[in-house]
Parts: C-alpha cells; sequence; structure tokens
C-alpha cells in the first residue's frame, strides 16, 4: 500500500515548541534544587508527587505537539483507502467502489457516494484532511490526486492551484511562530540565572 504522511508545518514551529520544552525544563532543575537544597520557605510548600506529575503531563504534551504531525498518515492501493490516527488507534476505511466524486478544497478530501450531488449540501462518506498537527505531505498526496483521476470511475474536482499549507500566506505563519521562539528563547535567560545561583548558594 502506498503512504499519504503528515509533516510538521515549519521549523519555526518546532523550534517554538523546542524552546517552550527547554523552559520546562529550566524550571524542572529549579524545582529539583528546592527540593535537594530544601531552600526555606519554598521546600515546605513543594507538593513532591504532585510537581512530579505535573512535569510529567507538561513534557507529554510538548512531545506531542512536537510529534502530532506522525501520529496520523493515510494508505490506499486499489481497492481502498485507510485513515489512522495511531495516538488514538483509530482508523477509517473507504472503499473506492462507494465513492462516486472526490472533491479536493482548503481543507481536505471529501469523498462523495453520488456524482451529482452538490459538494456544498451535502455529506461526505468519507473526509482525508489536509491538516492534523502538521500538513499533508504534498508529494504522496499530488500522486494520490493523479490517481484519482486516472481511474476513471470517478469524478474529481480540484478548487486550488497550490496545495493548501504551501501558500504564501502561510510564510505569515512561519514569522509569527519565529518571533514566538525569539521572545521565549531570551525569556530563558531568568530560569537559567535562578538556577545557577541556587547552585552556588548551595
Amino acid at each position: 500500500m502506498k503512504k499519504i504522511p503528515y509533516h510538521y508545518t515549519n521549523i519555526a514551529k518546532q523550534a517554538f515548541i523546542i524552546t517552550l520544552m527547554l523552559r520546562a525544563l529550566f524550571r524542572l532543575l529549579i524545582m529539583t534544587e528546592i527540593i535537594i537544597f530544601k531552600v526555606d520557605k519554598f521546600y515546605e510548600n513543594t507538593n513532591i508527587p504532585l510537581t512530579i506529575l505535573m512535569y510529567v503531563v507538561i513534557f507529554a504534551f510538548l512531545i506531542a505537539l512536537l510529534r502530532g504531525h506522525t501520529f496520523c498518515y493515510s494508505l490506499y492501493d486499489d481497492q481502498q483507502l485507510i485513515y489512522r490516527n495511531s495516538l488514538l488507534r483509530r482508523e477509517k476505511k473507504l472503499v473506492f467502489t462507494d465513492a462516486r466524486l472526490a472533491v479536493l478544497d482548503t481543507f481536505g478530501i471529501k469523498f462523495y457516494a453520488d456524482a451529482d450531488v452538490d459538494p456544498k449540501t451535502a455529506q461526505p462518506v468519507f473526509f482525508l484532511p489536509f491538516f492534523r498537527d502538521g500538513i499533508i505531505d504534498a508529494v504522496p498526496v499530488n500522486n494520490f490526486y493523479k490517481y484519482l483521476k486516472a481511474r476513471g470511475d470517478m469524478a474529481v474536482i480540484k478548487k486550488f492551484r497550490v496545495l493548501p499549507g504551501y501558500t504564501k500566506k502561510w510564510r505569515f505563519v512561519t514569522i509569527a511562530y519565529g518571533l514566538l521562539a525569539v521572545v521565549c528563547f531570551m525569556s530563558l535567560s531568568t530560569p537559567l540565572t535562578v538556577i545557577i545561583v541556587l547552585f552556588q548558594n548551595h
């Protein structure tokens, strides 16, 4: 079967999430120093099990954001299309003979049982999203589009020229994530200073 994967939206977003992880790591180091050195006025008010649980949840959430695009993917052959979410352990299947119309719009590919339906009002029998904590890989989805066109038993309508997620307007999203990453990176100096001061004083 051929695979249609997703990949991260842009490097700036990944850098932002990594800086958030660094910030959480620095905060964890501060809490560790408070517990080890038994810092007055802080150690007595520290709930160690709750603190550990909180940071486990924080790191699990950030790792899920960093690698979220790898959890979803699609597989297809000459008979069917399968969309899988490995995180939730769910999958949906479409047998191609059950669809007569495929519409590629700004959100994904919608499949309809009847070729004469109005895509604006009709409910699709299957939906393949373009965005799942990342954007769909352009080359495999383009190959899938060509495959659908070549089948001959299904009408295919494409409502865009450039695949959504790859247009010029997404550069603004990259810039926004880049600015957030810079601001977050600059803010790391404060917790780093606290770590050094606590270590030097104990």
